[in-house]
């Protein structure tokens, strides 16, 4: 987690997060709470953001796709991600 959340990143911004929730979601039939994107970017504190992207990773460990995801996340540019105070 320490090495994904490096640099003071609190999730990916909106797009990119949206691909990692894609990963985790094609790989159950469970509802997997969405990433705070669209209006709810913009309604919700850094905290919250951390927390559900948190849980994104958590899900993604459990359904054995956090390889993948690591994988998309490492591939970003530090400029696909939402730091804090941004």
């Amino acid at each position: 987690m320490n090495e994904i959340l490096m640099n003071d990143r609190i999730c990916p911004k909106p797009q990119q997060w949206n691909h990692v929730w894609e990963i985790i979601k094609s790989k159950t039939e469970e509802k997997i709470s969405m990433p705070l994107i669209l209006a709810a970017w913009w309604g919700t504190s850094d905290s919250e953001k951390m927390e559900r992207f948190e849980y994104h990773l958590d899900v993604a460990k459990k359904l054995n796709v956090l390889t993948e995801v690591k994988l998309y996340l490492h591939s970003m540019n530090e400029n696909d991600w939402h730091h804090k105070g941004e």
